[in-house]
């Protein structure tokens, strides 16, 4: 498959960053890591990057933040699936084995002590991905390319460069799901100088992020004054507003290390629920928490009542990142907000699930946990969103997970959840049959011909249900 990146520089930030030697810099994920500076470029304020699933191997000797890679063996062509041998005498051979669409290769190391590199194939040419952070021992090393990348700026660097210890104003982009995607980066009406900010796919705009290879995470830096009330602003410019009379609740997502860091950090959110809160719903999956939180519902049927809105969105979010930075445990390695839309066409009664009957029915009995995950798909217009929603209502259910949609302007929301249970050992198996699910109704939508692709598929949000199925849209409250 291939894909491509369309980078966009403002032009009135342009010339600040060509001034003080920045490059744009991408890296692609290989191991669930970014070791290697794939792309460096000289800024232009339109910047294009395509490249395909091919692949090399090769042996280096050493990895050293700031220097180029170097060979230090032959290099090979490698496919999924396959397994190159690299031989006592350092000779990466051919490689071997059938072709697969795992998207893992291998090597099998009989030379000893050595760091492994990965060539990826970008804009017509092969260039260094990946070079493992450490030697790797002999026998087996499976490598695994991610369709994600990394993308900042910095100075001093080129094509091949292994990674610094930090990359500031990063953003992490994510192929999985669908194959191009754009970015802008530039200063919002209003910010501080400097205070740039990344949009993804013209709408979905993220603060730059700080990498960390050391810890492999994401994170905001401490805020300042300026950059709480970018986050504001950010937080308040959506180009899709909810109907007077609302006010949307804002989700905070955080991910962390471990699941012990994200548990305690969840026990602290529910200790320190604001009094001013109508709504602080602290839920968990694994190392991630989710905060979906609500100041205040606003009963004006006028202008007024949009300027309350965007005040509620802005203290929701003001507040969690008061709590966040008082918090005296680990920190999170990534921080997501999103302000959720409510459907312009609300969900038609009938058009609710049902719930088989007897003794694991709804009327009171309780049912083992509901794995239930939540994520938003974005659309050019209203009418694609609208199109997509009615899709999914169409197709309710697939491998024992169930789905509904709410469409709201350009995006829509997608609920699912498990038939079955979430507990034990079927846990792993729930998540994977709801991720695989949702990203098959997506892929089967834009597939036929004639539909209208998305713009943005995001990542699903985790919760749960424990003992009564709720008979909503809103599953679980």
């Amino acid at each position: 498959m291939d894909y491509n990146l369309d980078v966009s520089i403002d032009i009135n930030i342009l010339p600040t960053l060509v001034k003080a030697g920045y490059q744009l810099c991408i890296a692609k994920k290989v191991n669930g890591v970014y070791t290697v500076i794939w792309q460096g470029s000289n800024i232009l304020s339109d910047n294009q990057f395509s490249w395909s699933s091919k692949y090399q191997v090769f042996g280096s000797i050493g990895f050293q933040s700031g220097a180029l890679v170097r060979a230090t063996t032959n290099v090979q062509n490698i496919m999924s699936g396959q397994t190159a041998t690299l031989d006592q005498y350092g000779i990466m051979n051919s490689a071997s084995g059938s072709q697969d669409g795992s998207g893992k290769f291998t090597v099998q190391n009989k030379y000893g002590l050595i760091n492994l590199g990965v060539n990826s194939y970008v804009n017509g040419t092969y260039a260094p991905s990946y070079v493992s952070a450490n030697p790797v021992v002999s026998g087996p090393t499976v490598l695994a390319p991610i369709e994600s990348v990394m993308v900042w700026f910095d100075i001093n660097v080129k094509t091949g460069t292994m990674i610094l210890k930090a990359s500031s104003q990063a953003i992490e982009v994510d192929f999985t799901s669908i194959p191009s995607h754009s970015l802008l980066y530039k200063v919002p009406d209003g910010a501080p100088p400097g205070a740039g900010v990344w949009y993804l796919d013209n709408s979905q705009a993220v603060l730059p992020m700080t990498y960390d290879l050391d810890s492999n995470s994401f994170s905001i830096p401490e805020p300042s004054d300026a950059t709480l009330a970018l986050m504001s602003e950010l937080l308040n410019a959506s180009t899709s507003r909810p109907s007077p009379g609302f006010a949307s609740p804002v989700v905070a997502v955080a991910d962390f290390v471990t699941d012990k860091h994200a548990a305690e950090f969840g026990d602290y959110l529910r200790a320190n629920k604001p009094e001013e809160f109508t709504r602080w719903d602290v839920s968990s999956a694994d190392n991630v928490i989710s905060v979906t939180m609500q100041v205040t519902e606003v009963a004006d049927d006028d202008a007024a009542a949009v300027a309350n809105e965007g005040a509620s969105v802005r203290a929701a979010s003001d507040k969690y990142l008061e709590l966040a930075y008082a918090y005296g445990g680990p920190q999170f390695r990534k921080l997501r907000f999103t302000v959720e839309r409510r459907a312009d066409d609300p969900t038609d009664p009938a058009s609710l699930l049902t719930v088989p009957g007897g003794e694991d029915s709804a009327q009171g009995h309780a049912r083992d946990d509901q794995l239930i995950g939540t994520a938003v798909v974005s659309f050019n217009t209203p009418a694609d969103a609208g199109e997509f929603a009615t899709y999914v209502r169409a197709h309710p259910r697939a491998a024992g997970v169930e789905m509904q949609a709410s469409a709201g302007g350009p995006s829509v929301v997608v609920k699912l959840r498990t038939q079955t249970t979430a507990r034990g050992n079927n846990r792993e198996a729930a998540y994977e049959r709801v991720r695989e699910t949702y990203a098959g109704v997506v892929g089967a939508f834009q597939s036929t011909p004639g539909r209208p692709k998305p713009v943005y598929v995001g990542h699903i949000v985790w919760g749960e249900c424990h003992g009564v199925w709720a008979l909503s849209l809103e599953w679980c409250g």
